[in-house]
């Protein structure tokens, strides 16, 4: 979007907006308004740190459990155990090639498929 203000031109997007129109609509309910002035200050800080810090800490999050998550789901379907050993790759009834692994525990085969070992059917 172009926007036009006497002999500026300015190009906006979607995300250009959701940064500017807050910054707008502050200076706005400072000026003309009679809201609470600190309530719109706490507002807009509030606004900004979400925005921009929001998607980081849960992204950090996410990177932090990833292990816990892998830990608790990567385990033998037969016994259960954690102790399974990568053996190769084979095709799993398509001609795509599936991850095989082996458990120490039970010697039995499993197939990964989408971040989980299931039973290998013949």
């Amino acid at each position: 979007m172009k926007i036009k203000l006497w002999q500026l031109e300015y190009d906006f997007d979607k995300d250009d907006a959701k940064i500017v129109l807050p910054l707008i609509l502050l200076l706005l309910g400072l000026t003309v308004t009679q809201l609470n002035k600190k309530g719109l200050w706490i507002g807009a800080v509030a606004y900004y740190l979400l925005y921009f810090f929001l998607e980081p800490f849960f992204r950090a999050l996410k990177d932090l459990f990833k292990p816990l998550y892998t830990w608790l789901f990567f385990k033998c379907p037969y016994c259960r155990s954690h102790e399974v050993i990568m053996q190769g790759y084979q095709g799993y009834h398509s001609d795509e090639l599936y991850a095989f692994h082996l458990c120490n525990a039970c010697r039995e085969t499993s197939v990964l498929v989408n971040n989980r070992l299931i039973k290998a059917t013949k």
